[in-house]
């Protein structure tokens, strides 16, 4: 294989000839019958105009280029990998070759230029390759304009260096980087978004002019001069220029038999508003052609969250296939090349644009607070990386779960420790105080206590049924009143009274005298 041209620009641009960096763009005011031609010369071959064209409107058409841009970002934000084809020692060893050539160049870069091909429909990089001892790598990549390209005449599908004669020039192995993504089915050149955009673009630039004028008059009546059927050529001239110069000087000067008249126009909003609808209505086709939906570029009136989410998932879509379809042409086209200059008997290894699915976080956590109760051995270093949470470093302060309302066991038990405590208290009670205080409570408590289950229990259930914290709060108020409390106010109500009772008790025998008194009492009556 001839090597020597490897290291040489093939397609360079010149001051003359086929391959000039400067271009002249003559089409700043397309027309309808303008794109059509343009588009009927693509169609058979000849995409020179239509290629410029394309570069124009991405110029001009300020959405158009902010949703191609997008969708080319979001392509070369990607992370890469490449895996060898096998577990041999010449696979690994590929991938590797192939793993620092990619890091060693701006691979950013390079997807940019090569997604050019999703408005174009194809898009050419020249790889000038050096020697690095004796090993094969590329000294730069340079991106070349599409138009300096053309495809065969016999199947339209094999991409040729313009030189001037019909077909072209041959492009030679290990040299270009062409990329044309399946955009449509069908030829290269009829696949580019461009052709759609071309349409939008030129009824948009009627629009945008019209608006233009419209605002330049905005305000101004519409003014009309009058003159007799005798009147002379200078009388006319010196009527149609009051006419025009009206507007800016407020005031004007003109024979006398002449007259001036000034139209209100009835209809100004409405005229302002066909103009953006229209623009607006053009925006949207176009968002829908590069991106595959409208509502993360435009999400308006009629929009919604949950719509958004769902276009974006078509957006997802057109993603996935961008980031196949470079990855298969840096993998035909420069890793290829790279092997077989360097280690011809290797495995060709592959390299993987991965767009990583968006997890739903919600959805997970939902699942793990049912798994977990299960005895489901869940690891808390995966958890953790799932939620990007740190481990706490010791005695580090740490968030906990808030405590729970006691289930009907935890009620039961309590009542029961409840009683144990009572009995306990009312054996060790001071014999001298026939009302204490501290047994009767504890009895109140473990008497309770299964009225305190039922309530909160029937509360729990409520909380599991919610779905929101707005249906909790009805769902409380609705069953306040219905709350089983009977046995609650039956045990409340026995406990004021036996509290009512032991303070009579405690009054009486405050008040009643005592027995020294009484016998003192005795004794002097008997004297």
């Amino acid at each position: 294989m001839d090597t020597k041209f490897l290291k040489t620009e093939l397609a360079a641009p010149a001051l003359t000839g086929f391959r000039q960096a400067w271009v002249w763009r003559p089409l700043a005011s397309l027309t309808p019958a303008q794109v059509a031609e343009i588009l009927r010369r693509a169609s058979m071959g000849d995409a020179h105009d239509f290629l410029i064209a394309a570069a124009d409107i991405e110029e001009k058409d300020l959405h158009y280029r902010a949703v191609l841009q997008t969708r080319k970002l979001a392509v070369t934000g990607l992370p890469w990998d490449v895996q060898p084809a096998d577990e041999s020692r010449a696979a690994k060893k590929a991938a590797d070759l192939a793993r620092r050539v990619l890091e060693a160049i701006d691979l950013p870069d390079l997807m940019v230029q090569l997604l050019d091909a999703l408005s174009k429909g194809y898009a050419v990089a020249e790889i000038i390759w050096a020697t690095d001892g004796p090993t094969w790598v590329p000294s730069t990549i340079l991106p070349r304009e599409a138009h300096w390209f053309r495809f065969d005449r016999e199947t339209g599908r094999e991409l040729r260096l313009f030189d001037g004669t019909p077909d072209g020039a041959d492009l030679p192995p290990h040299k270009f980087v062409c990329h044309t993504p399946k955009v449509i089915a069908g030829i290269p050149l009829v696949g580019g978004l461009a052709r759609s955009a071309l349409w939008a673009w030129v009824f948009k630039s009627y629009a945008l002019r019209d608006w233009a004028a419209f605002v330049e008059l905005y305000g101004q009546p519409i003014r009309i001069g009058k003159y007799e059927a005798g009147a002379t050529r200078e009388d006319i001239a010196v009527l149609k220029r009051a006419v025009f110069e009206l507007g800016s000087d407020a005031g004007a000067v003109i024979p006398a038999g002449m007259a001036l008249e000034i139209v209100e126009s009835a209809a100004k909003s409405a005229s302002a508003d066909l103009y953006q609808r229209l623009i607006e209505y053009l925006d949207r086709q176009v968002s829908k052609a590069v991106l595959g939906q409208t509502l993360t570029t435009d999400q308006g009136a009629s929009g919604s969250l949950a719509q958004a989410k769902v276009h974006d998932e078509v957006r997802a879509d057109l993603m996935r296939a961008d980031a196949r379809a470079l990855a298969a042409t840096l993998t035909r086209d420069l890793i290829a090349p790279l092997v077989a200059l360097n280690m011809p008997e290797a495995p060709l290894p592959h390299l993987t644009l991965m767009v990583e699915e968006p997890e739903d976080m919600a959805a997970l956590a939902d699942q793990l607070a049912k798994l977990v109760p299960l005895g489901v051995p869940i690891p808390q270093r995966w958890v953790r990386e799932k939620w990007g949470i740190p481990e706490a470093a010791p005695d580090e302060p740490v968030l906990g779960a808030p405590a729970l309302p006691p289930g009907p066991d935890a009620t039961r038990q309590a009542g029961q420790a409840a009683h144990r405590r009572m009995q306990a208290a009312h054996a060790t009670a001071d014999e001298a105080d026939p009302t204490p205080i501290d047994p009767q409570t504890d009895r109140m408590d473990a008497e309770a206590a299964p009225a305190w289950g039922q309530i909160m229990d029937t509360i729990k259930r409520i909380v599991d049924e919610a779905q929101s914290l707005e249906q909790l709060r009805d769902a409380l108020l609705a069953a306040y009143g219905d709350l089983p409390t009977d046995r609650l106010a039956e045990i409340m109500a026995m406990g004021f009274a036996a509290a009512d009772l032991a303070g009579r008790f405690d009054v009486r025998q405050e008040s009643a005298p005592s027995d020294d008194w009484e016998r003192a009492h005795a004794a002097a009556s008997r004297r």
